[in-house]
Parts: structure tokens; C-alpha cells; sequence
């Protein structure tokens, strides 16, 4: 055999001895199963440089969406996590499903970029109010910029279209509340709302978010996450009226088939490094 032969079989030899345990790896990171049948939906806010509160930067992001792929979680859409909770669609093992509220321009300038990278989408949870009239310091996204990012695999459904703010159940004020959860103390008739007018505030502005969300996106699915993760029967009920199928709380936990109310982990906080990302994670596996 030639000296150049020899040579040739030593480089494809060294090249698998290389690569082959890699990929070997990196298949095993797939088939391990955390937990089967169950979903584990993530929440995130804002993505800034500047972290604080329920802000986080882009290189935290980064990381979580890193860490997923790298540890065998499979990122799925919301809709099909709509299907599972209705018993009619099967989802892989270690399903994720990612979720932001408040609409923050941030998920298109930082976050969407970043799941590109991954193959993954999310859903958006959007102040309608916020989209129409942009009247907050910090930039929402604009009705066209959800179009375009929908044709891409993301989704984008209701946090309301004014009921994100607390108001006064009291007159003085010194107890307030909710919008959606609460009847609000009325300063001109002296008293707290009946039920009747609770009932039809809320009705007006959950109708006037489903409307827009279906003029400007065309939505299938109809789906809430509540402000501040507080509601109420009565606010449920009128919802369900409405159409909504599905209702994000704040409460943490793993989803399993045939409810309709969601458990969230809240991810999107500076005190998640990537240890402790994955810690967060493991609390709910089997």
C-alpha cells in the first residue's frame, strides 16, 4: 500500500475518531427523557442590557435558549400545546413551550433573533392598548411586525387591551387591585361597581382584544395570559363567552392534558444564571 494511501486512512480514521463521539453525545442529549405527556411553559418580559426586575438581557436569553438545545428539551408552539391540553395531540418528551408577555419591541430586537438560531418559536402575550396607540415609554410592537414575525412561526394572543394596571377598590385609594380581577371603587357614583358593571367592563375591553387580535393576525386560537396572574370565576367565565380556550396563570408548575388553566415558570429573571436555570427545570421533571 501506498505511503499516500496510508495517509489518507489515518486522516478518515482520526476524522471519526473526532467527530463520532461528538454526535454520539449529542444524540444521547436528545433521547434522554426528563418527562413524557406533560409540558413545562416558560415566561419571560423584557430583554434589555440593563437587568432588573423582570428584565433580562439578551445574553441571559441566549444562554436559557443554549441550554435547551443543548440538554434535549424540544421547544413546541403554543398551538400545539392548545391541542395537547384538549387530549388531541401527542408532544415529544421534555416539550417546552416559551412565552412573553406585555408585547415589548424586545422579543422581535433580541429574542427572536436568538431563537433563529435554534429552530424555536414562542407566543407573545400583547396589550392591545400598547399596539394601537404606542403611549408607553417603552417601544411595543406594531401590528405590522406581528404579521411578520406570525409568517415565521410565532404567535401572538391577549394580555388584555387595557386591564394591565391595578386600580382603586376603596375611596381614598389606599386599597387597589387588579382591573380584570376586582370591581373598581367608582369616584363619581361614590361605590364600588355592581357585578352587572364589572361584568361589562371587563366584557368591553376582552371583546375589543379578541377583535383586533383576529382584524390584524387572523387568529385561530383564542388564548389569555392573565395581568399579574390574577383572575377571578366570573372573569373566567366571561372570557370562555368569548371563545378563550386556554388561560396563562403565573403559578409554577408542569402542564398536564385536560385543563385549561396554565402553569408558568418565570424564566425571565436576572437571578437565573444558567446553574440555576437548569435547576429551575429539573424541579419539575419526574
Amino acid at each position: 500500500m501506498s505511503k499516500r494511501k496510508i495517509s489518507i486512512i489515518v486522516l478518515i480514521v482520526a476524522i471519526l475518531v473526532v467527530c463520532i463521539p461528538g454526535v454520539y453525545a449529542s444524540q444521547m442529549k436528545k433521547n434522554k427523557v426528563f418527562y413524557k405527556n406533560k409540558v413545562i411553559v416558560l415566561m419571560y418580559h423584557h430583554i434589555d442590557k440593563t437587568e432588573s426586575g423582570a428584565t433580562i438581557s439578551p445574553a441571559r436569553f441566549g444562554t436559557h435558549m443554549k441550554l435547551l438545545d443543548e440538554k434535549g428539551y424540544n421547544v413546541i408552539s403554543i398551538e400545539q400545546f392548545a391541542e395537547f391540553m384538549k387530549k388531541k395531540e401527542q408532544v415529544p418528551n421534555n416539550a417546552v413551550v416559551i412565552t412573553f408577555d406585555d408585547g415589548y419591541d424586545s422579543f422581535r430586537q433580541y429574542a427572536v433573533p436568538i431563537m433563529d438560531k435554534y429552530s424555536m418559536v414562542a407566543t407573545h402575550f400583547i396589550i392591545g392598548k400598547s399596539s394601537d396607540l404606542h403611549n408607553v415609554k417603552t417601544a411595543h410592537l406594531t401590528w405590522e411586525d406581528m404579521r411578520d414575525m406570525k409568517q415565521a412561526g410565532h404567535s401572538f394572543y391577549s394580555h388584555t387591551y387595557d386591564l394591565h394596571d391595578y386600580g382603586p377598590l376603596n375611596e381614598d385609594a389606599s386599597k387597589t387591585g387588579p382591573k380584570l380581577s376586582n370591581p373598581l371603587y367608582l369616584a363619581d357614583k361614590g361605590r364600588v361597581e355592581t357585578e352587572k358593571e364589572y361584568v361589562a367592563r371587563i366584557t368591553e375591553d376582552l371583546s375589543l382584544i379578541e377583535n383586533r387580535l383576529k382584524e390584524e393576525l387572523n387568529n385561530d386560537y383564542q388564548i389569555i395570559a392573565f395581568p399579574f396572574g390574577s383572575f377571578n370565576e366570573k372573569s373566567k367565565e366571561v372570557l370562555s363567552d368569548l371563545g378563550v380556550t386556554l388561560f396563562m396563570t403565573t403559578r409554577p408548575g408542569i402542564n398536564k392534558p385536560g385543563s385549561d388553566e396554565v402553569y408558568r415558570i418565570n424564566a425571565g429573571t436576572p437571578k437565573l444564571t444558567a446553574n440555576k436555570f437548569l435547576e429551575r427545570l429539573k424541579e419539575f421533571h419526574d
